[in-house]
C-alpha cells in the first residue's frame, strides 16, 4: 500500500528536521560556552551521576585538605612552644645544679632565686599561649585560662585534666580517620599547690616574721577576720606581713620543680641549711623527668606531624587522579566541539533553506 504524502506531512517532517537541527546546534553552542559535555542528566545519565559523585568526592578531599592544614598549623605552633619550654627548663636545671653547689653565699642564692622565680612567670606565659583563639594548653577547655597564680605563689591548672579521655580534640583528615591534636597543661607544665596549714577548728595559720603561729578566726555573723597567737595574745601587727603556714605540697612537673627549687633556696637563705639543700638536690630529678615528659610529648606530635604530611602527600594525589578522571568523562574537547559546532551550523542553516524553498512551491508553479 502506497501511502500519499500530503503538504502538511511534508511540512511537519521539514519543521522537526529544522528543529533536530536547531537543538543540536543549540546542545553545542552550550557546550562550547560553558566547557562541560554534560548540560543535564538526560544528555548522559551514567556520566552525570559519576560527576556527582566525583564532585562529591572532590569536597570531601578539599574539607579533609584544609584540616589537615590547620591541624598541621596548630601542631607547629604546639612544637614551637615545648621547644622553649624545654630551653626554659634546661636553663632551670642548669640554675639548681648551681644552687646545688654549697659553696654559694646567700647573694648569690638570692640571685639565683630572682631568677627562678622571672622562669616561673615566663613558663606560665607560656603555657597560657593561644593559637586561633584556642588556649592550645586548656585541653578541652580551650577558651579558659589554663593557668593561674594565685597571692601564695600557687600555680593552678584550670583546664581538662590528662586523666580525663574528654580533654581530646582530633579532627577528621581522611574518611573516618581521626587525629589528636592537643595534648594538656598539666600533662607538660604540672601544676603547684600548698595547701594551708589549719589548726583543729579548721582556721587558717599563720607565721609572723619572727616564725610564730598566728590563727585566723572568722565571725559567722559579719564573715570579720580576727588575729591571735596560738600560744595567745591578739596579733597587733599588718596582716599583710604574715606568711602562709604550709601544711604539705602537691605539685607535678615543671612548676613542681621550679617552686620547689624556689622554696628550697628561700629555706636556706631563712636558715634552714640541711632540709634546704635536701629538697634542693631532690629538684635534679624531678627536672629530669620533666624534661623527659616534654621530650616525650614533642615525639608523640612529631609523630602525628609526619602522618598529617602523609595524608596531605595522599590527598593531593587523590585530587589530581580525580580532576583527571572528571575531565575525562566532561570537560569539552575544544577542537573537536568547534568543528562540530560549525557541521551544525552549517545543517541547521540547510535545513532552514530547503524549508524556505520547499514551502515557496504552490500550485501556481505548474500553471502554464
Amino acid at each position: 500500500m502506497v501511502e500519499r504524502l500530503t503538504s502538511s506531512s511534508r511540512y511537519a517532517l521539514l519543521v522537526a528536521d529544522m528543529q533536530q537541527s536547531l537543538m543540536n546546534y543549540n546542545r553545542l553552542t552550550a557546550q562550547l560556552s560553558s566547557g562541560s559535555k554534560l548540560q543535564s542528566i538526560k544528555d548522559d545519565p551514567i556520566a552525570a551521576v559519576n560527576v556527582l559523585n566525583t564532585n562529591r568526592q572532590l569536597g570531601q578531599i578539599d574539607v579533609f585538605a584544609q584540616n589537615v592544614e590547620m591541624a598541621s598549623a596548630e601542631l607547629s605552633a604546639l612544637d614551637d612552644l615545648m621547644s622553649l619550654a624545654t630551653g626554659y627548663l634546661s636553663t632551670a636545671w642548669d640554675k639548681a645544679v648551681q644552687a646545688n653547689n654549697q659553696t654559694y653565699g646567700n647573694d648569690s642564692l638570692e640571685a639565683l632565686k630572682v631568677e627562678i622565680d622571672e622562669i616561673i612567670k615566663t613558663m606560665v606565659d607560656l603555657a597560657n599561649t593561644e593559637y586561633n583563639d584556642n588556649y592550645i594548653f586548656g585541653g578541652a577547655n580551650t577558651k579558659t585560662l589554663p593557668y593561674t597564680m594565685d597571692e601564695n605563689g600557687n600555680i593552678i591548672y584550670n583546664g581538662t585534666p590528662h586523666d580525663n579521655p574528654d580533654y581530646i580534640r582530633q579532627t577528621e583528615v581522611a574518611d573516618g580517620v581521626f587525629e589528636v591534636i592537643n595534648t594538656t597543661g598539666d600533662k607538660v607544665f604540672g601544676y603547684y599547690e600548698a595547701v594551708q596549714e589549719t589548726d583543729g577548728n579548721g582556721n587558717k595559720v599563720f607565721l609572723d616574721a619572727d616564725g610564730n603561729r598566728v590563727i585566723e578566726t572568722i565571725d559567722p555573723n559579719t564573715q570579720t577576720a580576727t588575729y591571735a597567737y596560738e600560744a595567745g595574745g591578739a596579733y597587733t601587727g599588718d596582716v599583710a606581713d604574715l606568711e602562709v603556714s604550709v601544711q604539705e605540697e602537691n605539685y607535678s612537673g615543671v612548676f613542681g620543680a621550679l617552686k620547689v627549687l624556689s622554696n628550697s633556696i628561700q629555706m636556706v637563705l631563712d636558715g634552714e641549711t640541711e632540709e634546704g639543700y635536701d629538697k634542693m638536690f631532690s629538684t635534679l630529678d624531678m627536672f629530669e623527668d620533666s624534661l623527659n615528659t616534654i621530650t616525650q610529648e614533642q615525639t608523640k606530635f612529631g609523630g602525628v606531624a609526619n602522618r598529617l604530611e602523609m595524608t596531605s602527600s595522599t590527598l593531593e594525589t587523590n585530587n589530581t587522579s580525580l580532576q583527571a578522571y572528571l575531565s575525562e568523562i566532561n570537560d569539552v574537547d575544544m577542537a573537536e566541539a568547534v568543528t562540530e559546532w560549525m557541521q551544525a551550523q552549517y545543517a541547521y542553516q540547510a535545513s532552514m533553506q530547503i524549508a524556505a524553498s520547499t514551502m515557496n512551491i504552490s500550485l501556481l508553479n505548474y500553471m502554464q
